[in-house]
């Protein structure tokens, strides 16, 4: 935690941007936050926090389903392979504030948000073979009378398991490994992209609006997902989530002019004062 906080210091090119101003005060009075701009923020941080709250909700099923194992041991292995991937991402987030500076925030946004669509396409079954056939692990309960069993591969009472090609192992890693690195590259720049539109604008009411957001859709995602997950199995994510994400770089592309940061709004007024 002491490294993040070091890290991810706050940005305080507003701040000396206004001291340095010789016009602030009354530029500032008629240069009010760009709502516009807030708003394309939430809804690509809505679709952003939605694409990896499925990933993380799917991930023990589809392994459960696709590998044949049972849901103990699905559990276990999906455990293992979000804690080893973890690390990844905690990397992305390191380089996401030097790529934006580098390349643009606006660009790399619309980039992960693109990258995150191609991602979820991995998720369409493609073989070679159908999903494994089901089987059924006995257990023993705490009782000795009753016992009970433990269903291992693909529920039965999903149709789709019967007649879905099976989903490619290297599909799943490589679905899962750019998803690890579109998805904190876009979180990370949405954030300072919010900052930087609200510029020397106070930022609490607005960033707790967006973590509200980003609230609601780790609680209606997993909800939606599950029962789509049920009725159409890993196709659920394609048909839902490429085409949203999809259309979040679009939005981000189209409504790049929207987010212009404060600092941008700021330089444009002082030409256009002084010309």
């Amino acid at each position: 935690m002491v490294v993040v906080a070091i890290w991810f210091r706050e940005d305080f090119t507003p701040a000396e941007f206004m001291v340095n101003s010789l016009v602030q005060s009354s530029e500032v009075t008629t240069l009010r936050v760009k709502w516009s701009g807030i708003v394309v923020c939430n809804i690509l941080f809505y679709i952003a926090m939605l694409s990896f709250t499925v990933m993380e909700t799917l991930n023990t099923p589809i392994i459960q389903a696709e590998l044949g194992l049972s849901q103990s041991a699905a559990v276990r292995y999906s455990s293992i392979f979000l804690t080893c991937t973890s690390v990844f991402s905690f990397l992305t987030f390191a380089i996401a504030t030097p790529l934006g500076k580098k390349f643009g925030e606006r660009k790399m946004m619309s980039i992960a948000f693109s990258m995150s669509a191609v991602a979820y396409m991995f998720f369409y079954p493609m073989g070679p073979g159908y999903i494994p056939k089901v089987e059924w692990t006995p257990l023993d309960n705490v009782t000795i009378v009753n016992t009970t069993v433990e269903v291992t591969g693909c529920n039965w009472q999903n149709s789709w398991c019967i007649k879905q090609h099976q989903l490619n192992i290297a599909q799943f890693v490589v679905a899962n490994s750019i998803l690890l690195f579109s998805y904190p590259l876009s979180v990370v720049l949405l954030l300072s992209r919010t900052s930087k539109i609200l510029g020397p604008h106070p930022q609490g009411t607005v960033m707790g609006i967006l973590t509200a957001v980003g609230s609601l859709s780790r609680a209606v995602g997993p909800a939606i997902f599950t029962a789509l997950f049920q009725s159409l199995g890993p196709p659920a994510c394609v048909y839902v989530l490429a085409p949203a994400l999809a259309v979040a770089s679009l939005l981000t592309f189209l409504g790049r002019n929207h987010l212009d940061s404060f600092q941008s709004r700021h330089e444009k007024l002082q030409r256009d004062l002084f010309t």
